[in-house]
């Protein structure tokens, strides 16, 4: 029979959301146990799945060489989102120890409050300037990071002056230029644009995915549709959120029906309580 960490690894791989529900009720120093010694590859969808808050607390008793190593593997909004709850000094020594680029992003999108767009907002995008090559363009598409569908084409300081979709690139011939090619921003979001009036925001009439600028029209990443409905309802749970500390109080909140049998893998890590219901003694 397997044992219980290699099932707590596999259910962690299969369930990653179910297993974030787990480790968001958990005591922090419980979390903190099983992720210093999780594979990061494995740990980062559940973290991204956690509630940024009670991720950072997790991340508490972690040294920092492992906890740069999880954050290592996360995008830059939910790494973001996790260091947003983590307290100074630590954040700061943690962005330090990020790699430039990651680090200059997180320094940017902490700068908004917590329900603005910019808090939000992926800033790994492609963007390049007009005078590029759809051919250059499309090799530098090539070897994203991302799923890129559009390219972002700025000018001087970062403006933004247009996109250029991923089948205008393809159909281009390799020398054009992305300023021939690209079309006017129809709709932008501003930065610091609350989350429940970005909602409301006309362009989502036309498009899945809206350009993101502050002042000066300085491209500050992507917002797509999607990820502002988990946007907004992260920040309202974040509003309720009361994690329960025990098993027990998870369990009276129905999440091991939710995680249907597949929680089993990992109990032999979780707290023991006394069953719900019932006083410590037994009566």
């Amino acid at each position: 029979m397997a044992d219980a960490e290699t099932l707590s690894h596999a259910f962690m791989r299969a369930h990653p959301a179910a297993a974030a529900r787990v480790l968001d009720a958990l005591p922090p120093a419980e979390a903190s146990a099983l992720l210093a010694r999780v594979p990061a590859r494995l740990a980062a969808p559940v973290l991204t799945a956690m509630l940024p808050a009670a991720a950072a607390r997790s991340l508490g008793a972690v040294e920092d060489e492992r906890a740069l190593e999880l954050l290592g593997e996360l995008r830059t909004q939910p790494m973001v989102a996790v260091l947003r709850h983590t307290g100074e000094p630590r954040r700061s020594r943690l962005i330090a120890g990020l790699p430039t680029t990651a680090g200059l992003a997180a320094q940017l999108l902490l700068g908004y409050v917590e329900d603005a767009v910019g808090a939000w907002t992926d800033p790994d995008v492609v963007a390049l300037p007009g005078e590029t090559r759809a051919a250059d363009a499309l090799e530098r598409v090539r070897h994203a990071s991302l799923d890129a569908q559009r390219v972002f084409v700025t000018g001087a300081g970062g403006r933004l002056d247009g996109w250029a979709s991923l089948a205008a690139l393809l159909r281009a011939p390799p020398g054009t230029s992305l300023a021939s090619i690209m079309q006017r921003p129809e709709a932008v979001l501003a930065a610091q644009t609350p989350l429940p009036v970005a909602a409301h925001h006309a362009g989502w009439e036309d498009a899945s995915i809206l350009p993101v600028v502050e002042s000066g029209e300085r491209l500050v990443g992507a917002l797509t549709r999607e990820a502002l409905t988990r946007a907004l309802a992260r920040v309202q749970r974040l509003r309720r959120a009361d994690p329960p500390d025990t098993l027990g109080g998870m369990l009276a909140r129905g999440y091991w029906d939710a995680l249907s049998g597949g929680a089993e893998a990992m109990a032999t890590l979780l707290p023991a309580v006394a069953p719900v219901g019932r006083k410590p003694n037994g009566r």
